[in-house]
């Protein structure tokens, strides 16, 4: 035998089969593919031929599975059924590692089912649960939800778990279930949830990693007293909740959409970065209710879709964000608060250590005010020391952006570049006010600023 065919090769170039790659990379493989064309590779080769059925990861979407359109999807239901028994009955009394379930909840047929498929998952050692259950169209208080069946698990499968996905599912823990104490990442949509079994299942998953709860309702407080020393990264979107309240000590990321409701995350002491989105509320009890909930908080980001600004400056407020760097604030200004502009330096006041903002701007009734307030009102204000870096966006020339930049070049020492930009980031704006133009907006800019600029400092007008 030749060097070059104990190597592999044919004639001088190397030879590697689909059988020849590693296991993992095969069963990788086989899990992107829809069972029929699984069974399909048994004719590869010999080690192929086994490999669907020992295959540790089973995916069955009902869309790629019935080849249908997914309006269409409730004529198949009796047919993915039949194909997701035929291919778990051929691996029962095997590991599998990932199940996962992906079809529209239109059909009462599919409960009976989904129980033997959950009970196929607990006996089966499964540690990835996926059943992603939500319909094309629902409402969001349609009760017809999979009641998921807390039933069929048994100490072994809780602890098992390690990744679960629900969607459209109904949960009503039992009292007694002690949490999911391996759970890593658990992601909840259009889940119903009572208060108390939702909080004291995430209360016992001592080692989450990761939680998203996705247009939840539990129309009542989530206060979590458990310490989720694990827990990393948060979101919360759009969830019927009253307040949001969790001890993750070493939580880096806070994501959360929806009404503007308390929250508490004070013993989040590492939190690295929050993205608030807020419906409606006034801009400076939004302020108040994060200094208060969100005291560490090294990189912000605040919108408020309706926003509403009040006539005070907030200087009896003695709380600060002691460790914000970087801080964007978009802002909609609507008619009645144009005058307002400039009591939004409270959130500045609030941030001492700040090295970058951005503000951007959006609304038209901003074009060329001439109304409100000028920086003088402030009093004596304390300096900006680490502020380095300002970006201004939507900048439309009223008296209180203006009063707003001159405010913070004045008070800014270290200062590096300011950028002023007419054009606004947060959605498209192709009017000005009676004819004057953008090109008047940043000569505005210009004269205003660039007496006041220190020399070393980068000013950018657009």
């Amino acid at each position: 035998m030749t060097t070059d065919q104990v190597l592999g090769y044919e004639d001088g170039r190397l030879s590697i089969r689909l059988e020849d790659l590693p296991p993992d990379i095969l069963y990788t493989i086989v899990s992107k593919l829809p069972p029929k064309e699984v069974a399909r590779t048994s004719v590869l080769s010999s080690k192929w031929r086994c490999m669907w059925s020992t295959c540790p990861r089973l995916t069955f979407d009902a869309v790629t599975m019935c080849k249908c359109n997914r309006a269409d999807l409730h004529e198949h239901t009796e047919r993915f059924i039949h194909e997701v028994n035929a291919v778990l009955q051929k691996h029962r009394g095997k590991v599998v590692e990932t199940l996962e379930v992906r079809i529209d909840l239109v059909d009462s047929l599919l409960v009976h089912h989904l129980n033997n498929w959950v009970d196929f998952a607990v006996s089966s050692r499964t540690r990835t649960l996926t059943l992603d259950l939500k319909p094309r169209w629902f409402q969001w208080d349609q009760v017809d939800r999979y009641l998921f069946p807390f039933q069929l698990l048994d100490s072994g499968s809780i602890s098992r778990l390690e990744h679960m996905q629900l969607s459209f599912v109904d949960l009503k823990p039992p009292s007694q279930i002690p949490g999911f104490p391996n759970l890593r990442k658990l992601y909840l949509q259009l889940v119903h949830a009572s208060n108390n079994g939702l909080v004291h299942v995430l209360s016992h998953c001592c080692n989450l990693e990761w939680l998203c709860l996705d247009r939840c309702s539990l129309s009542d407080e989530l206060m979590v007293a458990g310490p989720l020393s694990h827990l990393l990264y948060l979101r919360i979107d759009r969830c019927k909740i009253t307040k949001i309240e969790f001890h993750a000590v070493n939580l880096a990321t806070f994501d959360y959409e929806g009404s503007f409701i308390p929250i508490g995350l004070n013993h989040s002491l590492k939190l690295q970065s929050a993205n608030i989105q807020l419906d409606e509320a006034v801009f400076h009890h939004a302020l108040v209710s994060l200094l208060g909930g969100l005291p560490h908080v090294q990189n912000l980001t605040l919108r408020i879709g309706r926003q509403q600004m009040e006539k005070q400056w907030l200087w009896g407020n003695h709380l600060n964000f002691s460790c914000l760097k970087n801080l964007q604030l978009f802002m909609l200004i609507r008619a009645q608060d144009v005058e307002n502009v400039l009591y939004s330096v409270s959130f500045m006041r609030a941030t001492p250590f700040i090295e970058n903002l951005e503000v951007h701007f959006s609304g038209h009734p901003l074009w060329f005010a001439d109304v409100g307030p000028r920086r003088q009102d402030l009093g004596k204000c304390k300096k900006y020391n680490y502020l380095k870096n300002v970006c201004i966006t939507g900048f439309k020339a009223a008296r209180g952006q203006v009063e707003l930049l001159l405010h913070i070049v004045e008070n800014t020492p270290a200062l590096e570049v300011l950028t002023v930009n007419t054009t606004q980031l947060a959605c498209q704006d192709i009017l000005t006010c009676g004819g004057r133009s953008f090109e008047e907006a940043k000569q505005i800019a210009m004269t205003s600023l660039s007496t006041v600029l220190q020399q070393n400092v980068k000013f950018i007008v657009i």
